[in-house]
């Protein structure tokens, strides 16, 4: 606290006026939120990834169902995914993978992609939810991660086939639980790093799906690919 050099002026009573005084400002650091890098990490644009995301992999686990139901009904069934050797989601829905927990997987689909639009509808309307609510949505979608990977893994290289339905839920999966642990963590701690990974958001996404894609490349390759870029 300082006095400034002004001299002092008589008020009209003729008594001496009070000396200016400046307060220092109170304000620091650690009182200033920052926003998030990008608008992306906002709870309304996160809801707008969770929707998208969720009604385009709630669309390919409900064909997923349906192909289900009617191979049950007819074994001789022939799903409209059956492109090739190569891409035949026939095979992937009547392996032992296709019921790990002793139902067909895309059920758990249908209720969990489900859940996460009516949440990112909410949050993209503008509703607040509180960070557990998050945390809760974090967790579900990092089982779905898990889930999604250990399915690729038993595709590729157990099975042997690719299921199109089913890399259309591994690609709308893998960004949203990447983008919804970012928001979270930027909900949890002001650190640094993670500052930095929202501001690089898309280039794990882009190394991820690329990382998929030469996995894909190189597992088939002397099955189905060096025929196919061979007969090009």
């Amino acid at each position: 606290m300082r006095e400034t050099p002004d001299a002092p002026h008589d008020d009209p009573a003729g008594a001496p006026a009070e000396p200016v005084t400046i307060a220092p400002s109170t304000t620091t650091d650690a009182d200033v939120q920052p926003g998030p890098v990008s608008r992306v990490f906002t709870d309304r644009w996160m809801g707008v990834l969770l929707t998208v995301g969720s009604i385009v992999a709630l669309v390919a686990s409900f064909q997923l169902s349906l192909d289900k139901i009617r191979l049950l009904e007819n074994p001789d069934y022939m799903p409209a995914c059956n492109f090739s050797i190569l891409m035949s989601c026939k095979s992937v829905i009547n392996s032992e993978q296709g019921a790990v927990f002793g139902f067909p997987n895309p059920f758990i689909g249908l209720v969990g992609y489900a859940l996460l639009i009516a949440i990112g509808v909410a949050a993209a309307s503008g509703v607040r939810f509180p960070r557990w609510y998050w945390v809760g949505a974090l967790l579900g979608l990092t089982f779905a991660a898990g889930m999604v990977h250990w399915l690729a893994y038993q595709s590729i290289f157990s099975i042997q086939v690719l299921c199109p339905w089913c890399m259309v839920v591994w690609a709308m999966t893998i960004p949203m639980f990447w983008y919804t642990l970012l928001h979270v963590l930027a909900k949890l701690t002001g650190a640094g790093w993670v500052r930095a990974l929202q501001r690089w958001h898309l280039v794990p996404v882009v190394v991820w799906f690329l990382a998929v894609a030469a996995i894909i490349l190189w597992a088939f390759w002397d099955f189905y690919w060096a025929d196919f870029f061979a007969n090009l």
